[in-house]
């Protein structure tokens, strides 16, 4: 069966090193801008983005490593990614490896069925844990990988619009977290690269 070309769920190519370091908070909530623009605004897991459906409402923080195994972790930045609510519920309790370095296009592929296929032993661990292959994600993922198609071929306009940055990002430079191991970062978020004009209308990985 052939890998799909579906731009609609491109994982990135490498793993990333993390670009923002904020600590110091007292609630897991006050990461969640910083969460937003580190995971590009879209679900780590499945990569829903928050313009298919209720913006940052549709979307949680999720501790990789449960808090509940290790709760000296639950306000550790590095412990955190940005997943929709629905992987998050799926995910529960259990731990995984960092989706950050494991969910990439190295590790995962897609295939025209909309399936996902694991190419490495903590790929498929989270392919299972978080039932990206569930009938119901299957159906979701084929579905979207349609529409963006269709729109790929007859419509540019709706294209864009279905794979664009979200209006209300987030504004870095305005947060004061107790502590921030990478200041830099916030001249690379994607506001400040859109006050620079060096934002993309869309974006694909």
């Amino acid at each position: 069966m052939a890998k799909s070309s579906s731009i609609a769920f491109v994982y990135p190519n490498s793993p990333r090193e993390r670009k923002h370091g904020p600590s110091g908070y007292k609630d897991v909530q006050s990461f969640r801008p910083w969460l937003r623009d580190e995971f590009d605004f879209r679900c780590v897991y499945c990569l829903k983005r928050e313009s298919w459906g209720t913006a940052k409402e549709g979307f949680d923080i999720e501790h990789f490593v449960s808090s509940m195994v290790a709760p000296d972790k639950r306000l550790s930045y590095s412990n955190l990614v940005y997943a929709c609510h629905e992987c998050n519920l799926r995910k529960g309790s259990t731990s995984v490896n960092d989706p950050f370095e494991c969910c990439t296009a190295n590790n995962i592929a897609l295939l025209e069925n909309g399936m996902l296929v694991g190419l490495s032993r903590n790929a498929r661990l989270i392919i299972a844990v978080v039932a990206l292959n569930s009938p119901n994600m299957i159906r979701w993922r084929l579905l979207w990988m349609q529409i963006v198609e269709l729109a790929q071929t007859h419509d540019f306009e709706l294209l864009n619009q279905l794979l664009a940055y979200p209006h209300n990002l987030p504004d870095l430079t305005a947060l004061t977290p107790p502590r921030n191991e990478k200041p830099e970062g916030v001249n690379d978020s994607h506001y400040a690269r859109k006050r620079n004009g060096d934002l993309p209308a869309s974006y694909i990985v």
